[in-house]
């Protein structure tokens, strides 16, 4: 057994404040589902067990990737894995994703002893997620960055490519070319001395992903090794919600339809994270989410337009700016991170624009204003 999976079994009754406790409360469901079972526990699971934590699937109409020839593309209601069967929020992301990899593998198992291998791999500690409970834990604020267009642009000619690009990986076909997003290293750098960790959040699938973060690298160590990296999640890690999930009525639930990156795997609370992401259809915790305008390399390496270099030149290291002003305010008010950071947020910044257009604001004491009065600030769209 390796150092850190021995860290997380011994650590794992600790892991709620900052990667969420197993829960027990029945307000996280209508119905608080049985105890694990023995056969759960001990055996394979049954089929009755498997659907009891499974979401029913979307019709096909409203998937855009359902069709005949896709892998099952199963969601488990989060809460009710963390209820049955006692894990951390992380442990029952971490057993979604490790059951997807086993049901892609050839020949593939049964749902039921596909279900069994991933609960018994999160029970020894077993995180492809490459996440890092203690740093998490320690660090002051985690910022989560989304890749494709965000940091990254990797899908766009190949003429533009060979012209522009920081890495070239090699493909059977020829050559994937990618565009780091400018100012990413001292970006990283930055967040380090804050003293904040940094998790990386793709919805692309495993192989691509991997493939590109052990050639990228800082300070010459690949990305997928590299100590300043507290994590890496990829697409199986993406969640739906019941609407039943952390309420007492349902009607009063927040369905999540799109599979999406749930931020409660690395701060529960949600006082101590922020997500940099250019697509909102993957998010739905708005109060903690930076809309990034899409990097995309072909417009930026072919524009004449200095204005509009400029821009994309100075998209990421705004975020830093906004990210060292939260910390000082953080710092001088003693209030958590995510509440620093609020105005900045998407839903922060649409009521900074209310009070600057409608309240004659100004920006700076908009700013103020929604930091002094969070409660201002809708909790969802």
């Amino acid at each position: 057994m390796s150092r850190f999976s021995l860290l997380l079994l011994l650590t794992t009754p600790l892991l709620g404040p900052f990667l969420g406790c197993a829960a027990g409360s029945s307000a996280q469901r209508t119905e608080a589902p049985p105890a694990a079972t023995a056969t759960s526990m001990t055996g394979t699971t049954s089929r009755a067990e498997l659907e009891a934590v499974t979401i029913p699937a979307l019709p096909d109409w409203v998937d855009k990737y359902a069709g005949p020839n896709e892998e099952e593309r199963r969601f488990f209601n989060i809460s009710g894995l963390m209820e049955r069967f006692q894990l951390a929020r992380v442990q029952a992301v971490e057993l979604q994703n490790h059951y997807r990899d086993l049901i892609r593998s050839q020949p593939p198992p049964t749902p039921e002893e596909a279900f069994t291998t991933a609960l018994a791999r999160v029970r020894r500690g077993e995180l492809e997620s490459r996440l890092q409970p203690e740093a998490l834990g320690k660090a002051r604020f985690i910022v989560v960055f989304d890749l494709d267009e965000t940091l990254i642009s990797q899908y766009y000619p190949a003429q533009v490519g060979e012209a522009c690009h920081e890495l070239a990986i090699p493909r059977k076909d020829g050559v994937r070319y990618v565009k780091l997003v400018p100012g990413w290293q001292q970006a990283f750098e930055r967040i380090q001395a804050l003293g904040g960790a940094i998790v990386l959040f793709s919805a692309n699938v495993d192989a691509p992903t991997l493939e590109l973060l052990a050639h990228w690298k800082l300070g010459g160590v690949p990305l997928t090794e590299h100590p300043a990296i507290a994590g890496i999640l990829t697409n199986s890690y993406l969640v739906l919600q019941e609407k039943s999930e952390g309420v007492s009525d349902p009607k009063k639930g927040n369905p999540v339809r799109e599979p999406s990156k749930d931020l409660r795997v690395f701060d529960e609370t949600l006082s101590r994270v922020i997500i940099v992401d250019d697509n909102p259809t993957r998010l739905f915790q708005m109060r903690n989410a930076r809309i990034f305008k899409k990097f995309e390399a072909e417009p930026f390496c072919t524009t004449s337009d200095p204005a509009l270099r400029r821009a994309f030149e100075q998209a990421l290291p705004t975020v830093v700016q906004e990210l060292e002003d939260s910390v000082r305010d953080m710092d001088a008010r003693g209030v958590p991170f995510a509440e620093a950071y609020l105005p900045y947020t998407s839903l922060g910044q649409v009521t900074v624009q209310f009070l600057v257009d409608s309240g004659g604001f100004d920006r700076a004491r908009a700013i103020e204003y929604v930091r002094r009065h969070p409660k201002v600030v809708d909790p969802r769209y």
